[in-house]
């Protein structure tokens, strides 16, 4: 996938992510640049550019298809391609403190401004992602937050089939008022994620190995309370380590059965009963089914060993999830995700984790060829371990469109709906939100 069939046909409704929408779901639609909010509140985001494929030939989606009148064009500098774009963006949203009572609404105003930089070398390769995220209230300024990223990754080209690639960035991230993790100040908490990780693969015949090293490293800082005290969030401070291994075999170049292995440490601090260490094993089927249909599927088994905290100190359970992406037609596509995964609790003495299970169902339609519409909707259950009883069901409905003026101009008008049901009634909310956006690519 090149950069110019990915911001040809990027992003619609789920761009609202970087505009504050709940981070709480496992899978949800892809946001700007195929990055999503995680539990924790980073973002996660998909190469801008696709550094090597060791997957299966897969389908082209509707967002990928190539619009020769309306993608970027890039500007050339030396051996790079840089597309600046700049996002001014209106949004209303009901409900901007997520509470189940008492709502305050208000308009939101947004800047954003978005680079991207990849190499076109013949071998090796390079891609850089910048952006700016500033968010400005009308009637509550105390709500005002700015989050910046910046994220690198690269590639080592060997021979054929062997390379080495690593990535780096950075986030300066406001944590939203959806997190179920939000310590209610003020303001809101305000963080940083740095990020680094390494990849060494080879592929021999049909066997096709590979071994990762990724580190996280969260800081936040402290947050004001409405009565003017501090509340301390150095608890959360903490190191995040992944180690891990995948082995597959090429039954053809679209079958690629696999087997994969983690094992990380969570270390905290100035929080030694929420350390952890745990692993988990998978075995899943990369494939593609004549080009509409392409699938990642896996199941396992993942455990979290909290050994200093007071009870629940194994957690075991299954991991199964994938995505499907299908081309119903020429003009519309399908992405349905699910994943379950073992989250950190980290600003809650109670809990030390949460089961996170969840997934979403996504539908893009080319109406016109400059013209793209979408739907989605996405499902969360949050299971707390710890000692009291606590439980979310998340569930979000939205709907958007995005009109390409020509090469240089676009427009999205986006719609969002999210509702939390929980045992804790004071974590319910409901929430609706519109956001009306003018896309300008220098």
């Amino acid at each position: 996938m090149n950069m110019k069939k990915k911001l040809g046909g990027s992003v619609l409704l789920a761009a609202v992510v970087l505009l504050g929408s709940t981070p709480s779901f496992a899978y949800g639609p892809e946001g700007l640049f195929g990055g999503r909010p995680s539990p924790d509140s980073a973002l996660v985001l998909g190469n801008p550019v696709e550094l090597k494929n060791d997957r299966p030939e897969r389908a082209e989606s509707v967002l990928e298809h190539p619009r020769p009148d309306y993608d970027a064009v890039p500007i050339d500098i030396g051996s790079f391609e840089m597309f600046p774009t700049l996002e001014l963006g209106a949004t209303y949203d009901s409900n901007i403190y997520a509470t189940p009572n008492g709502e305050r609404d208000d308009a939101v105003g947004t800047i954003r401004p978005i680079v991207n930089l990849f190499s076109n070398w013949g071998r090796h390769a390079l891609a850089v992602t910048v952006f700016g995220d500033s968010n400005y209230y009308s009637q509550h300024a105390d709500e005002n937050y700015n989050n910046a990223l910046v994220d690198l990754n690269g590639r080592y080209d060997i021979s054929n089939q062997t390379w080495l690639s690593g990535r780096t960035g950075y986030q300066r991230l406001a944590e939203t008022r959806t997190s179920p993790l939000a310590v209610n100040g003020s303001e809101p908490t305000t963080f940083g994620v740095g990020k680094a990780g390494l990849t060494a693969y080879r592929g021999v015949g049909k066997l096709k190995a590979s071994v990762d090293y990724d580190y996280k490293r969260f800081d936040y800082d402290d947050t004001k309370a409405d009565n003017g005290a501090v509340i301390d969030q150095t608890q959360r401070d903490r190191d995040e380590h992944v180690m891990g291994g995948k082995l597959a075999y090429e039954i053809s170049p679209n079958m690629k059965p696999y087997l994969r292995g983690d094992y990380n440490i969570r270390s905290y601090n100035h929080n030694a009963t929420h350390d952890s260490d745990g692993f988990e094993t998978l075995v899943g089927v990369e494939a593609d089914f004549g080009g509409i249909t392409s699938l990642d599927v896996f199941a396992g088994w993942m455990t979290q060993y909290y050994d200093d905290f007071a009870v629940k100190k194994t957690l075991s359970t299954p991991r199964v999830g994938g995505r499907l992406e299908w081309n119903v037609t020429g003009l519309t596509s399908v992405v349905f995700e699910a994943d379950r995964t073992i989250e950190e609790a980290s600003s809650m003495d109670a809990y030390s984790s949460y089961y996170q299970t969840g997934g979403s169902a996504t539908i893009t339609h080319e109406l016109l060829r400059n013209v793209l519409l979408e739907g989605n909707t996405t499902y969360s259950h949050s299971d707390f371990n710890g000692t009291a009883d606590r439980e979310d069901d998340s569930v979000s409905a939205g709907l958007g469109g995005r009109y390409l003026i020509n090469r240089n101009l676009y427009t999205d008008l986006l719609y969002n709906w999210e509702r939390r049901y929980s045992t804790e009634d004071t974590s319910e909310y409901t929430r609706n939100m519109v956001t009306l956006r003018l896309g300008v690519r220098l």
